[in-house]
């Protein structure tokens, strides 16, 4: 049976009327799609459709396409400016991050081409989906634009841990660090830091050559003056966290005056200061209060680089020395 029907509408995707249709009980052939919903004719006045086919079907296309066109009605669109260079990230690797948004918030999002020069991101859906897919635009631009803090020059380096709190940031709190184009400090000279020449002969009794060591300190007093500024990237809560663990650093790194630099004549001897899964020198690294970077390689002539107070890198030597030794000794 075939009863024409008219019904007004705005407008439809193909895909859209497809799923209508057939969600209707109607076929997904392509020219029985035609024939079921016909639309006028360009230069025709109006805009009404003609539904064709089984009552039952007519009558559930018809109440979709109603269902629809009121759900449409109650849309409204809002702009928001978010500026071009985080354009990329509200689109993401293929459209990926606009999909998932649009999915998530049930709103369609139109991000300006790239070289419009427009900054306007249009969110079209119902009032209370459009404010969320705001909001959450907005958090993503946020955690774009970063958050700075202010790092004393001189301590850039001694803050850092030249760079592993950066990867620690990365790592466990998903944060960047950059310095917003600022050259960053240069390191202290490290051509003077030992006297090599003054390590002692290498011998075959353990005890001596577990005892046998270069070792030198010096003041970290930098030259460095004013400040370099830390920019934070990522969600607020962890950028947060990252905030609270620079300050910690921070307030440790003002309380460190002093770089020891130790050299062991064997490099095979520096797996016993790093102990089993690093067991050892993070105990070495708790009692003395110090920072302890043992050289990966293990190259002869790399020294130990510990960073604390006076007292606490001397500390650190002697527990160091005492792990090698203990290292050393036979097992029964």
């Amino acid at each position: 049976m075939s009863t024409p029907q008219k019904l007004t509408f705005d407008s439809f995707s193909g895909a859209t009327l497809k799923e209508i249709v057939v969600g209707a009980g109607g076929s997904d052939d392509r020219r029985e799609l035609a024939r079921t919903i016909q639309f006028p004719k360009q230069e025709a006045d109006g805009n009404t459709i003609r539904v064709e086919g089984r009552t039952e079907v007519v009558q559930k296309i018809i109440k979709r396409i109603q269902e629809i066109v009121i759900e449409r009605d109650s849309q409204i669109t809002e702009m928001i400016e978010v500026p071009i260079e985080n354009h990329r990230s509200l689109i993401g690797r293929g459209g990926d991050t606009k999909r998932q948004m649009e999915t998530d918030f049930s709103v369609s999002i139109d991000v300006p081409r790239q070289g419009d020069g427009k900054t306007g991101v249009k969110v079209t859906g119902r009032p209370e989906n459009v404010s969320k897919a705001k909001e959450h635009i907005a958090s993503i631009v946020k955690q774009q634009q970063g958050e700075s803090i202010q790092i004393p020059r001189n301590a850039h380096h001694a803050v850092s841990n030249n760079g592993h709190l950066f990867r620690q940031l990365r790592n466990n709190h998903q944060v960047t660090v950059d310095h917003a184009g600022h050259a960053v400090p240069s390191k202290p000279d490290s051509s003077a830091r030992v006297n090599t020449g003054s390590l002692p002969l290498i011998t075959d009794d353990a005890e001596s050559t577990a005892d046998a060591h270069s070792w030198k300190v010096v003041q970290t007093v930098s030259a460095e003056t004013g400040e370099i500024p830390w920019v934070l990237r990522g969600s607020p809560e962890n950028v947060q966290k990252a905030k609270d663990i620079i300050q910690k650093a921070l307030e440790q790194a003002m309380k460190t005056d002093s770089t020891g630099y130790l050299i062991l004549p064997d490099p095979k001897t520096y797996r016993y200061v790093i102990g089993p899964n690093g067991s050892k020198v993070n105990s070495i690294r708790q009692q003395s209060n110090c920072r302890i970077q043992v050289p990966r390689d293990q190259a002869k002539d790399e020294a130990i680089e510990i960073i604390g107070t006076k007292e606490g890198v001397e500390k650190a030597k002697d527990l160091i020395l005492i792990a090698v030794r203990d290292g050393q000794k036979p097992r029964d």
